[in-house]
């Protein structure tokens, strides 16, 4: 049985929330509005929140690098539309200096990749990847956790790290997809073996 679920998304976006316009999100942020979609992807459902699920990411487009992280046991007020969403991570960078958790679960302080690699070394990792395993030939444990890339792929010293960190590559099929629905995909796949 599966207890919980990770997902972490690389991102470009920018660590300066001066610089996030919330009326033109693809051009002002690095591209905050595909971390925007691959939260909605992980969390929501039909009139409810996945509460099993902890979101991921490393904000790269700033001086230092930004880590954020929402916990969906602890969510609070934050609707499942992109600008809604966008607006709490804007509001985590304006706030991060003066506490961690910046609104209920959602949290944000300045770390990199492999800090956050890590501290969730008790878990299971999987890198999503055209080339990997099917992930119908893939036997989860009860915490996977799950990496991809926003727009743009991990590199590939980032690749190579999680290897040595025990990571499987697994595999949604042949084609690329877009990143939320690589999440929205892996989570309909964990729910239906979990019904079985």
């Amino acid at each position: 049985m599966i207890i919980s679920r990770h997902f972490y998304v690389k991102s470009h976006g920018v660590t300066d929330p001066d610089l996030i316009n919330l009326k033109d999100m693809p051009g002002s942020s690095g591209r905050l509005d595909v971390v925007a979609r691959c939260i909605n992807s992980a969390f929501w459902l039909s009139g409810g929140i996945r509460r099993n699920v902890v979101f991921h990411t490393v904000l790269h487009g700033g001086q230092s690098p930004v880590y954020i992280r929402l916990e969906g046991a602890r969510l609070r007020k934050v609707s499942p539309d992109e600008r809604s969403i966008s607006l709490f991570l804007k509001k985590a960078l304006e706030r991060m200096d003066e506490r961690m958790e910046t609104s209920p679960g959602i949290f944000a302080c300045r770390k990199s990749f492999k800090e956050v690699v890590g501290e969730n070394a008790n878990n299971d990792f999987y890198l999503l990847d055209e080339e990997g395993m099917p992930i119908s030939e893939v036997e989860f444990g009860e915490k996977p956790f799950f990496f991809l890339g926003d727009n743009n792929d991990l590199t590939h010293e980032e690749n190579e790290f999680l290897m040595k960190q025990g990571a499987k590559t697994v595999s949604l099929g042949g084609k690329s997809y877009l990143s939320s629905h690589c999440i929205a995909t892996v989570n309909w796949w964990l729910d239906r073996k979990k019904g079985q």
